[in-house]
């Protein structure tokens, strides 16, 4: 059954490269296409086909959820149930308070439609915040294999770093707990925040700046 924030059942065994979750989440924020009036001569032919990347549907109450990935971008678009192949289509961007952040992202959705590719973007730095993300998901794998918090320090930062600076009460002992509560709060649920499933009011355990 599917759960855990997602549309559709993966199976756990399935490399994470591989697994293609679907994230539960509201239809929104998402561009709605839908079939133009019948009378609309000038409107656009909708042609599934015609959008670029690998394309997956599911259904949205009435409506259907297409999701398209193309290379390490995702595009999802709300479709309207009654909107037929080859039919006139009109696309509709949500009123909601985000709309000044996202237009840059309909945009690229509406030329999507029309099956133009949008161009990757330019290889962004490492930020603190994803590689704490990082360092999280490693030290957790290395605890449920076994292995000690010494161990995972001397993975994570060096043999040399843990020398010089594994104490009782030290600050790179300290960072190890800190890595596995935080992993553990994603554990406990606090993934759906980072997918942009669900927003809490308050930081998951473990969130807390490092020190």
């Amino acid at each position: 059954m599917p759960g855990g924030g997602c549309d559709s059942a993966e199976d756990p065994d399935v490399d994470g490269r591989n697994a293609q979750p679907l994230w539960l989440s509201s239809s929104d924020g998402l561009l709605h296409v839908r079939a133009a009036h019948a009378n609309n001569a000038s409107a656009r032919r909708f042609d599934l086909w015609r959008i670029p990347g690998r394309k997956r549907l599911v259904l949205d109450g009435p409506d259907l959820a297409l999701t398209a990935d193309l290379s390490v971008q995702r595009m999802r678009l709300s479709l309207s149930g009654a909107l037929a192949d080859g039919a006139g289509y009109a696309s509709a961007a949500p009123m909601t308070p985000r709309l000044r952040g996202q237009l840059d992202g309909f945009n690229a959705q509406a030329r999507a439609l029309e099956g133009h590719a949008t161009q990757a973007d330019p290889a962004r730095p490492v930020t603190r915040a994803v590689l704490l993300h990082l360092r999280a998901l490693q030290a957790l794998d290395a605890s449920q294999a076994g292995a000690s918090h010494r161990d995972i320090a001397q993975a994570l930062f060096g043999i040399e770093a843990v020398v010089l600076r594994w104490h009782e009460d030290g600050e790179l002992r300290a960072q190890v707990r800190h890595l596995v509560r935080r992993a553990q709060a994603y554990m406990a649920g606090g993934y759906l925040a980072l997918a942009g499933v669900s927003h809490p009011a308050g930081g998951c355990t473990g969130d807390e700046p490092m020190r």
